[in-house]
């Protein structure tokens, strides 16, 4: 699938066509592929540079989102005002989260552009040109996810006495659980009101499985260990358990 508004493609590895990237400051160094990232390395407890890699990584992850969700209000621009509303909402959380996300990074001694930065998970949402599906892969798949894993860093900043980043992330997740349900929350009302819109988000995410394969790094993830799933706050956002 493609954005019906003509907005770019590229072709990365694999032959996956992803949406063209979003403009960034010349600072930064926009790379393709997760192999192309820094990884510095997973050893517990994470060293400076490893920290900040990874402040650096969630500020531009924030950027993503905030621009995942105004794209689609460009997109869909007759999407149901309350919907809009909730997405425009995410979008002035989406902005806290990142200026929240660099100021951490700066206390750090970090900065923009220290670190490459990739955009997929733009390329792969945006992709998409169904409301339906763009629900079901960011808000549903990928802020459920970040549920998960956010929980996760919570801990690991407590663990490495900077209380101050694991509050920050604790509130950054309070806000993402309403991103996650309210995505739950309409892709119930399209599967009740149009089932065909609706097997679109299931084709997407079915599709979303062969892009995930496709892009793959050969380098093991920042966390290559099985994350614990957060069930109390999946729970909040509109998940079954």
């Amino acid at each position: 699938m493609t954005p019906s508004n003509g907005i770019g493609m590229i072709e990365v590895r694999g032959g996956v066509m992803l949406r063209a990237d979003p403009a960034r400051e010349s600072c930064f160094t926009v790379v393709h592929h997760q192999d192309d990232m820094a990884h510095l390395g997973d050893e517990y407890p994470p060293t400076p540079a490893s920290q900040r890699e990874k402040l650096h990584t969630d500020f531009n992850n924030e950027i993503q989102s905030l621009e995942i969700a105004a794209q689609t209000l460009v997109d869909f621009p007759d999407a149901p005002w309350v919907l809009r509303t909730e997405l425009a909402r995410q979008c002035w959380d989406e902005t806290r989260h990142a200026r929240l996300c660099l100021i951490r990074l700066e206390a750090k001694g970090g900065y923009k552009g220290e670190f490459p930065i990739i955009n997929q998970e733009w390329g792969v949402v945006c992709r998409f040109d169904s409301l339906a599906a763009r629900l079901a892969v960011q808000n549903r798949l990928f802020e459920g996810g970040s549920l998960d894993v956010l929980q996760e860093l919570v801990g690991m900043w407590a663990d490495v006495g900077d209380h101050d980043t694991s509050d920050v992330t604790d509130a950054i997740i309070a806000d993402e659980v309403r991103h996650v349900g309210f995505g739950n929350e309409w892709l119930d009302e399209i599967r009740k009101a149009n089932p065909r819109d609706f097997l679109k988000a299931l084709a997407a995410m079915n599709e979303l499985g062969l892009i995930a394969t496709a892009l793959a790094p050969a380098i093991e993830s920042e966390m290559p260990h099985d994350v614990a799933v957060n069930n109390e706050d999946r729970a909040r956002a509109g998940f079954s358990t």
